[in-house]
């Protein structure tokens, strides 16, 4: 008796904390837009999370996904960055996958995306069959109706009490129409999955079954016939030795090209492309051919750290080899500018050393292929979340107006309205006569049109729940630059 008053009472939490978080999160969104919504979405999911299930406070993989969601959230508040806000949307999967298993990266979002579908499904269907079956139910509706007629009651009396919360209740009760409960009904079936989720069977048995596969085929076994073993020790010095030959000449060759005072525009573009190109190739089949020897019976042999070292001594050039298109990107960015194609390279620059390192770190300790992979997956996270909180926009138009001879401005306008606010901002700045005042003012209304319907939607927007810190950094500026160029050309 006592254990099925427990099973009740649980159950009776468990559906309280889904209906109060769903009620939420429709509050937070009903008839709002992105903004200040998006980190309290964030606090909302993860404070849910952790009442519904106490251990993940002690999961670590959950810990810092959670963490990379609240950080994504906040710099999208603080930036506009779109590339945040798909992370964010990125982590909060991440974070309702892995409360059920440490999977490898790439599956989680596949594991609570299918439970979108999944947990509406399973519940609607437990309750069919309990109907069907004339279970008793697990808890009773008076658990939730007296409740609320009581604190209704008592909601009433207060109201009276005091205008100003009176106000409150009224404005709640005008929002509950038939709109806002099916949102509250979308809330619900959205909460559900990322709360109250549970791993997919076969998903989860393809990961089992690829992990095992690639262990198979990677995992290196004893052999007993040393002749061949001492002919693959040999081949395996010979392509690593020959490989730390090749790649050094190459480095020498880029060395010469950069230190050359001869670059132009066309060929350090060429080169960059060139070497970028060439970083792409080697780095998968560098991988490819570390992997490759490291699965055969040749790791038993008492001669192989020299194979090791070999290996490490080329991951080093290779290294170096990221450190010189690094130093490319460099000079073509102090020549033409900031793009996001060169941020993009820069990305792909520390993401290859740190997959390089990751990879040393393996054939140095023997770790597990499968491990390998998850590891770098949850690097290139770390990575694009960093870059994620970058305001991108604002530091591309500062740069390429304060540093580049020749700034590509219509590539800075064809931007956010966030660039091109910049922009003018930075023109007004540097505006010495009242002829380029004037000039500029005739640029600024020639090329409003491009953000000026943005701009007169933010200013429209009055809750402060549906604008981020940006959003209010953006309308104040935009005010000023119009003040600024008002008062230049009446005076």
């Amino acid at each position: 008796m006592q254990s099925t008053f427990k099973l009740k009472t649980m159950k009776a939490k468990e559906t309280l904390l889904l209906v109060l978080t769903a009620f939420v999160c429709t509050l937070l969104f009903y008839n709002e837009s992105w903004g200040l919504n998006v980190p309290l979405f964030a606090l909302l999911i993860i404070v849910a999370q952790v009442v519904y299930n106490p251990s993940l406070k002690s999961n670590r993989y959950w810990i810092w996904v959670s963490s990379a969601t609240v950080i994504s959230a906040l710099a999208y508040y603080f930036t506009n960055n779109s590339m945040a806000i798909v992370l964010f949307v990125f982590s909060i999967l991440f974070s309702s996958g892995i409360q059920f298993k440490n999977s490898m990266l790439l599956f989680l979002p596949a594991h609570a995306i299918l439970n979108l579908f999944i947990a509406p499904v399973a519940l609607i269907k437990q309750q069919a069959e309990n109907f069907i079956n004339g279970k008793p139910r697990r808890f009773s509706i008076r658990m939730f109706i007296v409740p609320f007629l009581i604190f209704s009651v008592f909601l009433g009396i207060y109201a009276n009490a005091n205008s100003r919360l009176l106000d409150q209740v009224r404005t709640i009760i005008d929002k509950l129409n038939l709109t806002f409960i099916l949102s509250f009904i979308l809330s619900f079936l959205v909460v559900l999955p990322l709360i109250k989720g549970r791993i997919v069977s076969w998903l989860s048995t393809i990961e089992d079954y690829l992990e095992k596969i690639i262990g198979y085929v990677s995992d290196a076994h004893p052999s007993e016939n040393a002749d061949k073993i001492s002919k693959l020790m040999k081949e395996a010095m010979i392509v690593f030795c020959g490989l730390i030959v090749l790649l050094t000449y190459l480095i020498s060759l880029d060395a010469i090209d950069l230190l050359s005072t001869e670059n132009t525009t066309a060929s350090l573009s060429e080169n960059l492309h060139g070497s970028i190109y060439i970083l792409i190739v080697s780095m998968f089949m560098a991988i490819a051919v570390i992997l490759y020897y490291f699965s055969l019976p040749i790791v038993y042999h008492t001669a192989f750290p020299k194979i090791k070292l070999a290996v490490h001594i080329w991951i080093g050039l290779n290294i170096v080899l990221c450190i010189i298109c690094l130093m490319k990107n460099n000079l073509y960015v102090h020549e033409l500018g900031l793009t996001y194609k060169r941020i993009g390279v820069y990305t792909y620059l520390i993401t290859t050393a740190f997959a390089l390192l990751i990879t040393a770190y393996k054939t140095h300790t023997t770790m597990h292929n499968w491990l390998l992979i998850k590891s770098n997956t949850w690097m290139i996270y770390t990575v694009l979340l960093v870059f994620a909180c970058i305001p991108w926009d604002t530091i591309i138009t500062r740069y390429n107006m304060c540093y580049t001879k020749n700034p590509d401005v219509d590539y800075i306008l064809s931007l956010s309205t966030t660039a091109q606010l910049e922009y003018y901002q930075i023109r007004l700045s540097n505006i010495k006569t009242p002829e380029e005042r004037g000039l500029l003012m005739a640029y600024f209304i020639e090329h409003e049109y491009s953000f000026k319907y943005a701009m007169t939607n933010l200013i429209n927007i009055k809750s402060y729940l549906s604008l981020t810190a940006e959003d209010m950094r953006l309308k104040k500026q935009y005010a000023t630059i119009q003040e600024v160029l008002f008062h230049t050309t009446t005076k």
